[in-house]
């Protein structure tokens, strides 16, 4: 089986590597244990015949892609108080009894708690960008060593906690000829992400570097399948880019709900790292929350989430992306296509140019292509095309996207009355925004 495998050519490419280890060297013991079969037993010192106490907790260290044991929880028979030791204490364990030594060694601390932090609780599957709830955790046993495996998800896990296991076993087998299969999911591509409590706990962060190459999608997704807690827990620990990346793919509830809950700095940070628009959706109907937000965003974000938020939603000057690349009429092609790698920072639509007078004016656009075909030494007012289809902070988004069937452009300039360019409305935010109107 795949879950034994893994862990077994771990051991013998580790014993393959013993230099001067003589070829037919005994392989290791190895047995498999379910957390669920050893939670319980009796504890007891090796040089005393009755027990002192029942394994209560194993705590494990996720310096390893399979975590190692390093310490254990015990409870005790008289008083019922909790105690803990370093699992090198450990002389043997089974399902019937874990036997330990006396000792006075300090306990290190635990990245996670096996009964606290993953039995009965939610972790995050890296591979498949999903939230799974375990049911049991699969151990390997292997020269003194206690390896965390995989975690069982499935049906079975549950029905042999709760003593069922061989009961519906039988009888799935003798009234429809099948057996309830085992449901794991290897624990390299696990993270634990309850908090946990004394002693330790899971420090959350150690999982923002795995979940940095998932997709903002995919980690979307991760953050609308975990409890209140933990998803905030997880948000606050990614990268302010990451959190950035994720927030936009989240809905409009998680995304109030992610907001509204994190420490306003931090917000203002993320939201400067969207799109203007993005950052402004995200902001509406949050109240004076959202006020509090904009005035720690720097200067410039602040004024276009500002100006945003000044119109109404389904207007194109609700919509509307603030930053876009601009010219002069008397700029050069050459000189344009020197300053492309700076002017095309923080915009959204980065194939088109806008060619403003000295008032900020509008009076032409031409795209990359033909800036791309174009003499070097050519001004832009000699290849720009200076019939221009516009749209006004006001118009409606019903009223903007009949622009965009009719011509078929995939953005289209914004300017006011006196016709100084506000910004650029892109047909997928009109078409975005237009189904969510629907949807409401």
């Amino acid at each position: 089986m795949e879950r034994s495998h893994t862990i077994i050519q771990n051991l013998v490419t580790r014993g393959a590597h013993n230099n001067g280890a003589p070829s037919d060297i005994t392989m290791p013991v190895v047995v498999f244990y379910n957390l669920s079969d050893l939670l319980g037993s009796p504890v007891r010192y090796e040089d005393e015949s009755l027990p002192f106490a029942h394994l209560y907790d194993i705590g494990g260290s996720t310096t390893t892609a399979y975590p190692l044991s390093i310490a254990l929880e015990v409870k005790l028979r008289k008083g019922g108080n909790h105690s803990f030791f370093p699992w090198n204490v450990v002389k043997s364990i089974t399902t019937s009894e874990t036997v330990i030594r006396r000792t006075t060694e300090s306990v290190p601390t635990a990245d996670f708690w096996a009964r606290r932090d993953v039995l009965d609780d939610q972790v995050v599957d890296v591979s498949g960008a999903q939230v799974l709830r375990v049911n049991d955790v699969h151990l390997i046993y292997s020269e003194n060593k206690l390896i965390f495996g995989h975690v069982e998800i499935g049906l079975r896990g549950i029905l042999r906690r709760l003593r069922f296991e061989r009961a519906v076993n039988f009888l799935t087998q003798w009234l429809f000829d099948y057996t309830i299969k085992d449901s794991f999911v290897t624990w390299r591509h696990i993270q634990v992400m309850s908090p946990g409590g004394v002693p330790g706990g899971v420090r959350v962060d150690k999982i923002t570097d795995r979940l940095a190459d998932i997709h903002p999608a995919e980690l979307a997704d991760i953050l609308e399948q975990l409890g209140v807690k933990d998803r905030q827990a997880l948000f606050n620990s990614l990268t302010v880019e990451t959190a950035a990346d994720a927030l936009e793919e989240v809905t409009p509830e998680f995304q109030r709900t992610l907001v509204s809950h994190g420490e306003p700095g931090r917000v203002a940070d993320i939201l400067e790292e969207m799109p203007s628009d993005e950052a402004a959706d995200v902001l509406r109907d949050l109240g004076p929350d959202a006020q509090n937000i904009i005035n720690r965003m720097e200067g410039e974000a602040a004024s276009e989430v500002q100006t945003l938020l000044s119109h109404k939603e389904e207007s194109a000057g609700g919509v509307m992306d603030a930053n876009c690349i601009e010219a002069q009429p008397t700029d050069t092609v050459a000189s344009i296509l020197d300053r492309i790698p700076k002017l095309t920072e923080n915009v959204e639509v980065y194939n088109l140019i806008y060619v403003v007078d000295a008032d900020r004016i509008l009076k032409g656009v031409l795209s990359l292509r033909e800036l791309f075909r174009a003499p070097p030494e050519t001004s832009l007012e000699n290849i720009m095309s200076k019939e221009i289809i516009t749209v006004t902070p006001e118009t409606r988004l019903k009223d903007a996207a009949r622009e965009f069937a009719k011509y078929g452009f995939q953005a289209v300039p914004v300017v006011n009355a006196a016709g100084i360019l506000q910004g650029v409305v892109r047909y997928d935010s009109v078409l975005t925004h237009l189904g969510d109107f629907m949807n409401d």
